[in-house]
């Protein structure tokens, strides 16, 4: 009986521990943070879906990747470029569970939206404010480091237990340089920005985001509204 409710225990945290961060915003904005890259995220995110209800939903990708997941959706078939820093993390990533590009949450969360006639839209920058913003805050030196930084990486043992604490400590890793964190936290700033819009035009909006930028981001809209 002891050993049965020790089990019990564990298996109650494990499950919760399993579970997609999920913060809520003024009963409007659902902001859930997502492992990109693990195929387990789906079950999460059509479990999410089915809770929330949403008449809209918002991922943090920028227009042409979103039209690239419509593109798969409908049976296109499209080229997919990773950068270094990509395939490394995705190698990284391989070790805690089966790793998919595009990220599974993201095309799960399409596909709900699709089937659902719930629209979705991207938040993040495209290519052309993200080249813009990237010359503006990076410079030379700096992607010098960060390209040699890359080789190090790939090497790089990481401590982490958990899929969720290793994007923490890659994401702490990757943008060590101050220029890189300023690119990120006005990515984050952009998204946020969406997000809040969003949310004037919509009863329900649920934001699929990056695990690491959830905290920043939901601090970030809640300042927007």
């Amino acid at each position: 009986m002891i050993l049965k409710v020790l089990w019990n225990l564990f298996w109650r945290e494990k499950k919760d521990k399993d579970r997609m961060e999920q913060i809520e915003i003024n009963k409007k904005i659902f902001l859930l943070g997502s492992v990109l890259g693990l195929t387990s995220e789906k079950t999460e995110i059509k479990k999410e879906f089915g809770k929330i209800k949403p008449d809209a939903i918002c991922l943090s990708v920028s227009d042409e990747e979103l039209l690239g997941l419509k593109k798969m959706s409908d049976g296109e078939e499209q080229e997919i470029l990773l950068s270094g820093y990509e395939e490394a993390y995705a190698k990284k990533l391989a070790v805690y569970g089966e790793v998919k590009v595009p990220p599974p949450s993201f095309t799960e969360a399409f596909e709900l939206g699709k089937k659902n006639n719930v629209p979705v839209y991207a938040a993040d920058m495209d290519d052309k404010e993200y080249t813009d913003t990237f010359t503006k805050n990076i410079s030379t030196i700096q992607l010098i480091l960060h390209s040699l930084k890359l080789k190090k990486l790939r090497k790089k043992r990481f401590k982490s237990k958990t899929p969720e604490d290793f994007v923490y400590e890659w994401d702490k890793t990757v943008n060590k340089l101050k220029g890189f964190r300023k690119l990120e936290k006005k990515r984050e700033e952009h998204i946020a920005k969406r997000i809040a819009d969003l949310s004037g035009k919509h009863n329900r909006v649920l934001a699929v985001v990056e695990l690491q930028k959830l905290e920043g981001i939901s601090n970030l809209v809640k300042e927007n509204l």
